[in-house]
């Protein structure tokens, strides 16, 4: 759509070659004014407004949503409503993305669109700009996301349009008043004006005050309305040097609720008597005046008689003056103190954080810009630098329990899990030392299946482990058993080897060392219960010497180890003094083994020379693998 008027027609002339681009001139300019009469009937059929048409926009500006202009771009984008700092000051501006243009009523390229400046229009793509369904009613410039409209009225409020919904029921898209605000909402405020309680929250005598000349209260109640002691608990230390009483503004709810008055200083009181119908009487407020006003509350600087805020002849023990029959005339006179200050509707408690002060024990420091004493009344205010003091974190009491905090979800959510709580040493020989201890609770003990008088403690902080096996009691039993002139016999059900008397006779075993789990200094002994058949159940008769040798067959090597051929002999004592049918067990020398070796062990008796004139039986023997 052109944005120009044609005003002339340039016809072919005289002499002119005659070609398509010349005929078609005058054509051409008759289409221009044509289109630019359409375009414009085509907005006077949409409504009444103002367009910027052919506006460049930035890229991302979708039709219906708020713009500004952006003086240093030289464009229209998304508006934000939103407050800046004032150069140099300490005031706040409204930023330039504030001052709301209008809506995108149609975008025509990547970086070109049509604006409506103001007016009613037809505009269904008015719901890019408001999340959830387009509800009829006024809509303000959004203080969160930039290009969007919300419905409730933000602390920073910029009115933009107003959105009438569809006119009949045979269309859907909704009309919209466009009306941009362009009043600066941080100057709203709204004038307050309050009667406060001229009496005491106690007791007071008007006798003792006149007698004293100083007015006090007495039995002071800080559940009653009025004015109570500069220094009763309830203001906490906060009453200003000087000062003599504080008004109870936690009783006084209605202003309570819109107190301080922001900006402070901007606050009067107003002082009738009640006397000769003079009238209320602007009071010098201030450390040297009358009374105080600050955040902190309402602060009366004088006791004198008479220059206190209730009748100086209030008896408090009496009849309320409510009570007292009223009077036509003349019209009674009571004592007024008024509040009268303004609050601005921007910038206070309710929009904006006005002061920033840390919880009791709270790790979190406050601390002002400017250098003042972090968390001082004077360094909650202004430009703040936040602290944060983890050492205050740490409770000198231990938690017990086997849960901890392992990990921080995407939502900041702390996720927790099992983790070892202590080390308890059960049965066996397994040691448990730690660098802490503590005794099992009963619901520990339970949980284990522990009686509750157990005395175990858990292990806990650095834990070490001891395995003190001694392999006592390893024993390895035979794989491979040779017989040389040994019989198997069986006596009363008992299954055993039997050397003969009047010969030689020999077993010859093999033990299998385990390959691992064992250690790396190990030695080996030969475990045998033997029994005799001589000598009688009285009479003992001592067995006969026995020869016990070995072979060890070391685990080969990579590439191989040669076999021994030679056995060497041990110890075994086999001479001992027993009565017949009786076992007993003989251990032999012991020797050094190593993880993986194969020993083979004989046992021998020279039956046809030794003087035993009886059997030899072995019940059994067994390698014991032990370190020494």
């Amino acid at each position: 759509m052109s944005n120009n008027w044609q005003h002339n027609f340039k016809h072919v002339t005289p002499g002119e070659p005659v070609d398509a681009g010349v005929v078609s001139r005058p054509d051409r300019a008759l289409q221009d004014r044509t289109e630019y009469l359409r375009a414009r009937l085509d907005a006077s059929a949409l409504g009444q407004a103002l367009f910027d048409v052919n506006a460049t926009v930035a890229p991302d500006l979708q039709p219906g949503e708020p713009v500004y202009w952006n003086a240093t771009t030289q464009r229209y984008e998304r508006a934000l409503a939103a407050v800046e700092p004032a150069p140099g000051t300490q005031t706040l501006v409204t930023s330039p993305s504030s001052d709301v243009m209008g809506l995108c009523f149609k975008k025509k390229a990547v970086t070109l669109g049509d604006i409506v400046l103001r007016g009613i229009v037809q505009l269904p793509e008015i719901e890019n700009a408001v999340t959830g369904p387009v509800l009829a009613g006024r809509y303000y410039l959004s203080a969160d996301q930039s290009g969007k409209l919300v419905k409730d009225k933000p602390p920073v409020s910029v009115s933009v349009c107003y959105v009438q919904g569809a006119k009949d029921n045979c269309a859907d898209a909704p009309w919209v008043v466009v009306m941009p605000q362009v009043r600066d909402f941080v100057e709203d405020h709204v004038h307050y004006r309050f009667d406060l309680v001229a009496r005491p929250a106690g007791e007071h005598d008007p006798v003792d005050a006149a007698a004293a000349g100083v007015h006090t209260i007495t039995s002071a109640d800080a559940t009653l309305e009025g004015w109570l002691p500069a220094s009763n608990a309830v203001f906490a230390g906060k009453a200003p040097t000087g000062a003599k009483f504080g008004y109870n503004l936690a009783q006084h709810i209605a202003l309570s609720r819109v107190w301080p008055p922001l900006p402070v200083q901007a606050v009067a009181v107003l002082w009738d008597k009640g006397v000769d119908r003079v009238g209320a009487t602007e009071i010098p407020l201030g450390p040297t005046g009358l009374c105080v006003v600050n955040k902190d509350g309402i602060w009366w600087m004088s006791d004198c008689y008479g220059e206190v805020p209730w009748p100086a002849t209030l008896d408090t023990a009496v009849v309320s003056e409510s009570s007292i029959a009223e009077v036509d005339c003349p019209l009674a006179e009571t004592m007024r103190v008024v509040l009268v200050f303004l609050r601005m509707v921007f910038g206070n408690d309710r929009s904006v954080v006005t002061s920033l002060k840390p919880a009791a024990n709270s790790p979190i420091t406050i601390a002002n810009c400017d250098g003042l004493p972090p968390n001082s009344d004077a360094a909650l205010t202004g430009d703040l630098e936040l602290g944060l003091n983890l050492a205050f974190l740490v409770d000198p009491n231990e938690a017990l329990g086997g849960q901890a905090f392992k990990e921080i979800t995407s939502e900041f959510k702390f996720k927790k899990g099992w983790i070892a709580e202590g080390v308890r040493a059960g049965s066996g020989p397994l040691t448990v030392t730690g660098t802490h201890t503590r005794v099992l609770t009963s619901a520990e003990k339970t949980a284990l299946g522990l009686p509750s008088n157990d005395t175990s403690t858990l292990k806990q902080g650095i834990i070490t482990l001891a395995y003190d096996d001694q392999l006592v009691e390893r024993e390895i039993s035979p794989q491979i058993i040779r017989l040389a002139d040994t019989v198997e016999r069986l006596y009363q059900d008992i299954p055993y080897l039997g050397f003969p008397d009047g010969q030689d006779a020999a077993v010859r075993v093999r033990l299998n060392v385990p390959a691992s789990n064992l250690g790396d200094v190990l030695k080996m002994k030969i475990r045998v219960q033997l029994f005799g058949r001589g000598g009688t159940s009285i009479t003992p008769a001592t067995l006969p010497a026995m020869t016990m040798t070995y072979r060890r067959l070391s685990r080969p090597a990579s590439g191989g180890t040669v076999l021994p051929t030679t056995d060497t002999s041990l110890t075994f004592n086999a001479a001992v003094a027993v009565t017949i049918d009786t076992a007993i067990e003989i251990e032999s020398q012991s020797f050094t083994v190593t993880e993986g070796d194969t020993v083979l062990v004989t046992l021998s008796r020279a039956g046809s020379v030794d003087s035993y004139a009886a059997e030899v039986g072995m019940l059994r023997m067994t390698g014991v693998v032990f370190v020494p």
